[in-house]
């Protein structure tokens, strides 16, 4: 739906000034005006074609003001041609696209002046209102969202690219512009071929971005209008909103930007997400066509898992847009100017320069951004809020970042084969990409694994740091790793394990899918897990330029299960075989634990320790490093109960918080200890 405001004149008319200087009490018992007629006519109009609403909303002196809601296969001269058809002695000035909220103060101040349809029922009918409605005042709304209308202004390519190096694009933004330009492109409006996901360390740069991309599509009709609905702060609930749906209907033809910003209560990896994904993956499917789909990925803010975005973009073919960095000379020019559009006068490039990071040759966008907000908060304190300028500000130490997962990986005690072929699935990977890169025959080579191993052997930790390997090697896209096991992938039916594996392996698309106990898909001898398998090995070849799978499960039913699909086996080029650990890799692992935890231990504790994995490692599927670290929980929970039990006001130190003895740590139940966890890790 795309909304316009015309502005004519009527000075030639009858409808001049028309009911303005009558009272309220006036115009309630007094004949209707000449415009509520001509506001009837048009309605008439819409109701018999539906294409276009048409109402005339203000007269002050000779200018009148007429507002217009359309479909976006209906062009502006068609609303041009209705308005004229039946005010005919009027003159058209002026037409400019509106958001909703100023269609919404035209049609409630033209009711004001009774000469427009209710304002309710006008919205209902048009499918425009977007806001969230009867939702609880101590949840808030599941959602928020901010309109506002670009436009192209004769955006040229030279613009365009001009403007690209004052924002720092990167290769990635440079290219797209490119395509947009192409001369090889049709000028007109049929459909998106694709949509995008852009990458950025802040929001505001982000709407950089998006500044240039948007007039850009306008400018090579790409887009029809310019009117932009950003999506923030959504909630899992908030496709259970009765107006969320009009958010996407009514944007054809203009642009829905989805911040991939979620409920930070519900944790870095929620699942609470993926009803709320497959909504939006299908209204993607659904409006995708018409109504272009922005979804914007601010680093260190999101909150929604990496699988859960992966099922929403598996939907529609993605362009990914990711921030550019500059040198020093260009990075402090693009602040210069981001202050000089503040209130504070002649800003001197030395003092916002000196908020940069420093010993560094390129600076990302994101790093401009923070530079230019603590300038521009130093400033509110030395400018304006003067009696805070002498205040030093509490600093809190950042948290140390984790390693790559590479190096990580390395760290991890053990695994010495496991690391060998990781490093030779790497090389292949690199191989891939340099053959690329040379015009040489792509030969696409399967990078389906299998890894096989008992409990508590690190199989899924690997895999997940894997994944994000090759998301850095650029082999994978997305670097995700969706989880999944017999329960996610057969269905109850017949018939409904295809379409089960079919969404998984969607869901999967630019990243691992982990498939864990992959034996207990044909153990229960019925014909739905072999379905499953069926389909799991056509996707494998389907998907195999884009998905990894990788098969998990105990050593020697994985290769019981291998025997059972000879084109099963022959997709997998990797074969990893996880050992169990030694009592001494044990002491080790509990270590390691200890450390990142903050706990000490002395040799004491080792000693008695390495009895205890002696002893555990003789007996059947122990549990490896689940074993250890149910150890170290049971041990965290005897040294609190040691320090505080039986005192009235309990007065623990620093030292002996952080410190475990030899008495805390005891030898645990094998078939009690798997079933129990604990949040402590």
């Amino acid at each position: 739906m795309i909304l316009h405001r015309f502005i004519a004149d009527c000075s030639d008319t009858e409808y001049r000034d028309t009911d303005k200087n009558k009272s309220q009490m006036e115009k309630l018992f007094s004949s209707r005006s000449p415009l509520a007629e001509i506001n009837e006519k048009l309605y008439t109009e819409y109701c018999l074609h539906k294409n276009c609403y048409i109402a005339v909303t203000n007269v002050v002196r000779d200018k009148m003001t007429i507002i217009a809601a359309c479909g976006h296969e209906v062009p502006v001269s068609r609303c041009e041609d209705l308005i004229l058809t039946v005010l005919s002695d009027i003159h058209l000035l002026k037409n400019e696209e509106i958001t909703t909220e100023e269609f919404d103060r035209e049609l409630t101040a033209a009711q004001q002046d009774w000469f427009c349809h209710s304002r309710t029922q006008i919205f209902r009918e048009l499918r425009i209102e977007l806001r969230p409605e009867n939702y609880s005042i101590f949840e808030g709304p599941p959602y928020k969202i901010r309109e506002y209308i670009l436009s192209a202004d004769a955006q040229t390519k030279k613009k365009s690219r001009a403007a690209l190096s004052d924002i720092l694009a990167s290769e990635s933004f440079r290219e797209e512009i490119d395509r947009i330009y192409s001369a090889r492109n049709e000028r007109r409006f049929l459909g998106h071929p694709v949509h995008y996901l852009i990458t950025a360390g802040d929001k505001a740069a982000a709407d950089d971005m998006l500044e240039i991309l948007i007039p850009a599509l306008i400018a090579n009709n790409r887009l029809v209008s310019g009117r932009v609905c950003d999506l923030q702060n959504m909630q899992s609930r908030a496709y259970r909103d009765e107006h969320f749906a009009n958010v996407f209907s009514s944007m054809q033809g203009g642009t829905v930007v989805v911040n991939l910003t979620g409920d930070r209560d519900a944790g870095m990896y929620a699942t609470g997400f993926h009803e709320l994904a497959d909504q939006l993956g299908k209204k993607l499917g659904e409006y995708g066509n018409q109504t272009l789909f922005v979804f914007v990925d601010v680093s260190g803010k999101r909150t929604i898992s990496d699988d859960t975005i992966a099922a929403i973009l598996a939907n529609a073919d993605m362009i990914h847009i990711q921030e550019g960095h500059g040198d020093l000379k260009r990075a402090s020019a693009y602040l210069k100017r981001l202050a000089d559009k503040t209130e504070y006068k002649n800003v001197r490039l030395r003092e916002i320069t000196k908020y940069m990071p420093k010993d560094r040759d390129l600076f990302s966008v994101s790093d401009i951004y923070t530079a230019y907000n603590k300038w521009y908060g130093s400033g509110l304190k030395t400018h304006v809020y003067k009696a805070y300028k002498e205040k030093d500000i509490v600093r809190i130490e950042p948290k140390k970042k984790t390693d790559k997962p590479y190096e990580e990986l390395q760290k991890m005690i053990g695994l010495t084969d496991v690391k060998k072929v990781t490093d030779e699935i790497l090389a292949v990977a690199k191989m891939q990409k340099m053959r690329r890169e040379m015009g040489l025959v792509d030969t696409q080579a399967s990078m389906h694994m299998l890894f096989s191993g008992n409990p508590g052997t690190a199989k899924t930790t690997v895999a997940r740091l894997l994944a994000q390997i090759l998301k850095e090697e650029e082999v994978l896209t997305n670097g995700h790793i969706v989880e999944c096991g017999r329960q996610d992938l057969v269905g109850r039916y017949v018939g409904w394990t295809a379409k089960i594996v079919e969404e998984k392996f969607l869901a999967a698309r630019g990243g691992v899918m982990f498939i864990d106990e992959a034996y207990s898909l044909v153990e229960d001898g019925k014909t739905y897990g072999a379905e499953a398998i069926n389909t799991i090995v056509q996707a494998m070849e389907n998907y195999r330029s884009e998905t990894i799978v990788i098969f998990a499960g105990y050593p020697d039913r994985m290769r019981e299960f291998l025997e059972q699909n000879e084109g099963l086996a022959s997709r997998i080029a990797f074969h990893l075989d996880f050992p169990d650990y030694s009592p001494e890799e044990l002491i080790g692992i509990m270590e390691l634990m200890l450390s990142k935890q903050g706990y000490r231990i002395g040799e004491d504790v080792r000693d008695r320790c390495l009895r205890i994995f002696q002893k555990a490692c003789r007996e059947e599927n122990y549990g490896n490093g689940r074993f250890v670290r149910n150890m170290v929980e049971h041990a965290m929970m005897h040294q609190a109960d040691r320090l505080l039990k039986g005192k009235q006001s309990p007065s623990v130190t620093k030292e002996e918080a952080g410190l475990l003895i030899a008495d805390d740590f005891e030898m645990i139940g094998m078939k009690k200890t798997e079933a129990r966890t604990f949040g402590f890790m």
